[in-house]
């Protein structure tokens, strides 16, 4: 059994796609006690909101415009505040495409479409990952 720490989680999901958006809010809606969520759909953007707010995890569409996920990924991995925030991609991509994003610690990744239980399974390992590494 994996064991979470009882403090609201803070996410960041980038996402441009609306109805994706709108799954997030669902998968998330029953989960406010754990995860608090940050929806934004411009990667720029969402570079602006990680300089002003820590994360606890970032969940990351690849495919988007102006700036792609992976060129977010790149400037999100030389911030400071970031650099070791887990990252879940989560992409129509396969984990295999994302070759440079693969060789990298601290990134995970879904294939969509997705469902909440692999979702929040993911989130869950992640969370864990991340507490037992800081523990050492």
């Amino acid at each position: 059994m994996l064991v979470v720490d009882s403090k609201v989680k803070q996410i960041l999901i980038v996402e441009d796609n609306r109805d994706m958006q709108e799954l997030y809010k669902i998968f998330f809606s029953d989960q406010q006690d754990k995860y608090s969520i940050d929806i934004e759909s411009r990667a720029d953007v969402a570079l602006k909101k990680i300089k002003e707010k820590t994360y606890d995890l970032i969940i990351l569409d690849i495919i988007m415009e102006p700036m792609t996920g992976e060129s977010f990924f790149s400037y999100a991995r030389q911030e400071v505040k970031t650099v070791f925030t887990p990252i879940l991609v989560v992409s129509v991509l396969s984990p295999d495409t994302l070759v440079k994003l693969k060789k990298i610690n601290h990134v995970d990744f879904l294939q969509k479409p997705i469902t909440k239980e692999q979702l929040m399974q993911k989130i869950k390992e992640r969370f864990w990952v991340k507490e037992n590494q800081s523990q050492k």
